[in-house]
């Protein structure tokens, strides 16, 4: 009998577990998350440490789909995840998101002016990458600078 009871708890579980039509993190983070029925364009996002080694890819150039919301920080965060590369941030995506670490590389690792920038289209904006929308077309960079941006062509806090 107490065989049976195990049998019919497992094969009910099984039932709920269909019938609510859970997914997988994996499925949930596989593809483009529905983004097919819902995108207006394409962008192309990268990751670099070039100023840490030489060739540093963490993310080569890669084209994703966005939708009409999406920000420098939403499809970072769907092209590590995707990838299953490590990354910290601080803050809430919407508001204001400081990214500290991606790969295992941290701000100030290599000093006291380093630390993650992004750029798009070449030019580094002066706003949160949760705030700043992406259009299609767009050339999404993330690199780790060593010098408070000097190094890889912010010229903000240039002397």
């Amino acid at each position: 009998m107490k065989k049976r009871s195990i049998w019919v708890i497992i094969i009910l579980l099984i039932v709920v577990v269909f019938a609510l039509n859970f997914e997988t993190v994996g499925k949930h983070y596989s593809a483009d998350n529905g983004k097919s029925e819902n995108y207006v364009g394409y962008v192309v996002i990268s990751v670099d440490a070039n100023q840490i080694a030489e060739n540093k890819i963490i993310v080569p150039e890669t084209e994703i789909p966005i939708s009409d919301d999406d920000t420098a920080f939403s499809v970072l965060n769907e092209i590590l995840t995707e990838q299953k590369i490590h990354f910290d941030y601080a803050g809430v995506s919407g508001n204001s998101v400081y990214v500290k670490a991606i790969d295992n590389i941290y701000e100030y690792d290599y000093g006291d002016l380093s630390g993650w920038m992004y750029s798009v289209n070449d030019n580094f904006p002066t706003i949160s990458s949760s705030e700043y929308i992406l259009h299609d077309g767009d050339i999404v960079k993330w690199v780790y600078t060593r010098d408070l941006g000097r190094d890889v062509g912010d010229n903000y806090y240039a002397k």
